[in-house]
C-alpha cells in the first residue's frame, strides 16, 4: 500500500522493450542504478517493466542495438497533472474547498445547551457568550475549565456545566441546582400539617399541642399539631414553640388506565425509496426526478448532511412500505404492566401500599382498568405559625420560644 501510494506521488511509467536481445536493457539499468520493478516476459522477445519518469527518461537516451523502448502506460499525479494542466480551476476548486473547510473549522459556528429550563439556558448563554464562546469564536481560545468555573460560581441556578467543543459546535451541557428543602429551624415556632387527605392511623407528638387523634379524617393543609401553647388563665402569656410529631396517615389512591383490545403493527415489505434534496431555511430544492410515493403505509427516516458554516444542508429521505397487521392485545400481560406502573409511581410518592384492588369494566373496542390501593403515607410537614390567626383565635401576651 505504501509503495502503490510513492508510485502514484512518482509517476509510473510501464515500458516494453522488443527485440533479439531485451535482457540487454536490464544489464543498462544495472549499471546506472536504475530500479525496475514488475518485470515480466510477454513472449520469447518482449519484456516489460515500470520505472520512473526519470528513469524512464535516462533508459530512452540509451541506444540498445537490435532493441526498442516503447512506452505501453503511465499513470500518477504528475501524469494526471500534465494532462489537465489548462484545467485550472479543476485543481483550483479542490485546493479552495480545504483551505476553507480548514479555517472554518478552526471557530466556533453552533453552540447547543442541553439539560436544566429555558430561563437557566438563556441565563448560561448570556454568560458563556460573554466568556468567548459564541458564533465565530476561535476554538483555542476558549478554556473549558475556566467557563465552567465562572458560570457556577456566578449563576446561583447552576449546579454543573461542561463545555465541550466537537467540529465547529460548542455543546454545552448543564445541571439545575436542586431547591433548598424547606426546613424550619428548631428555634423557630412552626405548626404540623397535613400532607394529604386521609385518616390518622398513628399519631405521636414530641412537642407541641395535638389538634386532631388516630381516627380521625383530616384534610391537606389541616393543622394536626400546633406549637401554640395557650392557657386558659388570661393572666398567662401565651407561648409559641417548634412543633414536632410523628403522624401516619391512612389513604385511597385511584388511577383508571384504558387498553385497547387490538394493536396495530407495521410490518416492513421491504421495499423503499430515497428522495434527495437541499434545504435552504424553509425552501426545499428536491431533486429526484420522480418524488411521488405510492405506497400505502409506510415509515419515514429523514438524514441531513449539513456542515455547520454552510447556510443549508443537504437531505435524504427515505420511505419505506410497511403492512399494517392488527393483532390482539395480550389483556392479562398489559393489566401487569400498568399494574407495576402505578406501584412504582406510588413507591415514588413515599406511599406504603397495603391492599391494591382492580376494577374491570370492558367495552366493544377497550378495557378500563380502575387500580384502587389501599395505602400509608407518613405525614409531619412543618410550617412556620401564621400569628394573625393565632391571635384571631384567643389573647395572646408574648411571643416565647
Amino acid at each position: 500500500m505504501f509503495n502503490m501510494l510513492i508510485n502514484c506521488i512518482k509517476g509510473v511509467y510501464t515500458v516494453e522493450v522488443k527485440g533479439h536481445f531485451p535482457e540487454r536493457i536490464l544489464n543498462i539499468a544495472s549499471v546506472s542504478g536504475i530500479y525496475l520493478h514488475n518485470v515480466r516476459r510477454i513472449d520469447s522477445e518482449t519484456i516489460s517493466f515500470s520505472v520512473s519518469k526519470k528513469a524512464y527518461e535516462k533508459l530512452s537516451q540509451a541506444k540498445v542495438e537490435g532493441c526498442s523502448l516503447n512506452l505501453a502506460d503511465c499513470y500518477g499525479f504528475p501524469v494526471f497533472f500534465r494532462k489537465h494542466r489548462k484545467r485550472l480551476v479543476l485543481f483550483l476548486l479542490p485546493a479552495v474547498f480545504i483551505i476553507v473547510s480548514s479555517v472554518f473549522s478552526r471557530f466556533v459556528w453552533k453552540v447547543e445547551i442541553t439539560g436544566g429550563d429555558k430561563a437557566l439556558q438563556e441565563k448560561v448563554l448570556k454568560k458563556i457568550s460573554d466568556d468567548g464562546v459564541h458564533f465565530g469564536a476561535l476554538k483555542h481560545k476558549i478554556d473549558q475549565y475556566e467557563i465552567k468555573r465562572t458560570a457556577i460560581t456566578e449563576i446561583d441556578d447552576l449546579s454543573w456545566m461542561w463545555v465541550d467543543i466537537r467540529g465547529t459546535t460548542a455543546k454545552v451541557k448543564i445541571r439545575k441546582r436542586s431547591p433548598k428543602p424547606d426546613l424550619i429551624p428548631i428555634h423557630e415556632p412552626s405548626d404540623v400539617i397535613a400532607t394529604h387527605n386521609g385518616i390518622v392511623e398513628r399519631m405521636f407528638t414530641y412537642c407541641g399541642v395535638p389538634l386532631v387523634k388516630e381516627g380521625d379524617w383530616v384534610k391537606k393543609g389541616q393543622i394536626l399539631v400546633t406549637g401554640v401553647f395557650r392557657s386558659e388563665n388570661e393572666n398567662i402569656p401565651t407561648y409559641y414553640h417548634h412543633a414536632t410529631a410523628d403522624i401516619t396517615l391512612r389513604l385511597t389512591e385511584e388511577k383508571s388506565v384504558l387498553i385497547p383490545k387490538t394493536t396495530i403493527k407495521k410490518i416492513p415489505t421491504g421495499k423503499e425509496k430515497s428522495v434527495f434534496g437541499v434545504k435552504f431555511k424553509k425552501n426545499k430544492i428536491n431533486f429526484s426526478l420522480n418524488s411521488r410515493i405510492s405506497y400505502k403505509e409506510y415509515d419515514k427516516i429523514e438524514k441531513k448532511y449539513a456542515l455547520s458554516f454552510l447556510p443549508f444542508y443537504f437531505y435524504k429521505t427515505t420511505y419505506r412500505e410497511a403492512l399494517v397487521e392488527h393483532t390482539e392485545t395480550d389483556i392479562a400481560k398489559e393489566i401487569e404492566n400498568r399494574r407495576k406502573t402505578f406501584l412504582s409511581e406510588l413507591q415514588e410518592k413515599g406511599m406504603e401500599v397495603i391492599e391494591l384492588t382492580e376494577k374491570l369494566e370492558e367495552k366493544e373496542k377497550s378495557v378500563t382498568v380502575t387500580f384502587s390501593a389501599d395505602c400509608r403515607v407518613r405525614t409531619d410537614k412543618e410550617i412556620p405559625i401564621n400569628y394573625e390567626i393565632s391571635n384571631s383565635e384567643g389573647e395572646t401576651d408574648g411571643k416565647n420560644s
